[in-house]
């Protein structure tokens, strides 16, 4: 009985590393997903992209990287075939895609963050067929209807570029850097400010640990109180007093 029972605790063991395996490695992003479609595109510099990274078409996840290599590129920046050397070089991301996508002329490709504290991902805007108002999203007057690309005309014979745009977190670690020695001494300005302050030195300092300037303070919110209360009883007196000093003046005017 007992090892019946633990035949099936390792089947169920084993099955369950089956199945966390299947979603893990070969379905979507896995190293061993079948690329249905895939797409090359040729950036100057690939920043933060490594092979699994998402590809996003219109910010809806659809695809993901699946190879990274540097090519040569010539004078003209037209890229080089074979393992000929050029004057430069570019970086050559492969990206596969669950279905085709269309393409038109306005098309844009950027690496970006999809957020500030997430990874990078490859954002693809396919663009339109033809120029939109932007308020409205109608076709404009005039505008020209553009076809898409054919994607088999896209993927072999088409040199799609992309643009990378700044990880915001590398900008901010660059700004440090040029700054640090400004940083340091703001920091240091704060301490010395902070410790005259828990030191009793100047106004702050004394208002927050001088006893005696506490109580003078609170004496003299105190006055000011009682003056305006003062000041607007003997407004109230005025205003009541008000008509019968009219009544007054006009009787004593009729003589």
């Amino acid at each position: 009985m007992k090892a019946t029972a633990y035949i099936l605790v390792g089947i169920l063991f084993f099955g369950a590393l089956a199945v966390i395996g299947y979603f893990t490695i070969i379905t979507e992003g896995g190293p061993l997903k079948k690329e249905l479609y895939s797409l090359k595109i040729y950036f100057k510099n690939a920043e933060g992209i490594k092979i699994g990274n998402k590809v996003t078409v219109q910010g809806v996840a659809n695809g993901y990287v699946s190879k990274v290599d540097l090519v040569q590129v010539d004078e003209t920046g037209k890229i080089i075939e074979g393992n000929k050397e050029g004057v430069g070089t570019m970086v050559e991301v492969t990206i596969s895609l669950p279905s085709p996508i269309k393409l038109y002329e306005n098309y844009t490709i950027k690496i970006k963050n999809e957020s500030l504290l997430s990874g990078r991902v490859i954002a693809i805007d396919p663009g339109t067929a033809y120029d939109q108002d932007p308020k409205t999203g109608k076709m404009l007057p005039g505008a020209k209807v553009r076809k898409p690309i054919d994607f088999q005309t896209l993927s072999r014979t088409m040199v799609i570029e992309g643009k990378t745009t700044e990880d915001p977190l590398v900008t901010l670690s660059e700004l440090i850097a040029e700054n640090r020695a400004d940083i340091r001494k703001t920091v240091s300005n704060i301490s010395l400010i902070t410790e005259k302050i828990n030191n009793g030195n100047g106004t702050i300092g004394k208002l927050i640990n001088n006893d005696e300037i506490h109580k003078n303070v609170n004496t003299a919110l105190s006055d000011a109180q009682i003056v305006l209360r003062e000041l607007r009883e003997g407004l109230e007196d005025t205003r009541e007093q008000a008509p019968v000093t009219s009544f007054i003046r006009a009787l004593l005017s009729a003589f």
